[in-house]
């Protein structure tokens, strides 16, 4: 087992994106808690995806371009149509 210079989340942040990175988080964030979401992209952007490729691409098709389920895609689409 190899000793890293950084404690627990800011060893992986420094193999993944390097020392200066992880200095500049750790100035901007060090105390902080920090959630990222499980869905990268809002949902303004993703209903702009959908409403762009819903007449080409296949429900199924369209879930996996954005990360939702095919159910949510359906109420999206439902959304858009009711504007």
């Amino acid at each position: 087992m190899t000793m890293g210079k950084y404690n627990d989340v800011y060893q992986l942040f420094h193999d993944m994106f390097g020392d200066k990175i992880v200095d500049k988080i750790y100035d901007n964030f060090s105390g902080s808690s920090i959630y990222f979401p499980s869905k990268l992209y809002s949902k303004e952007y993703v209903l702009s995806k959908i409403q762009e490729n819903m007449d080409h691409l296949t429900i199924r098709e369209l879930a996996r371009l954005t990360g939702y389920s095919e159910r949510s895609i359906r109420r999206m689409i439902n959304e858009i149509k009711d504007r």
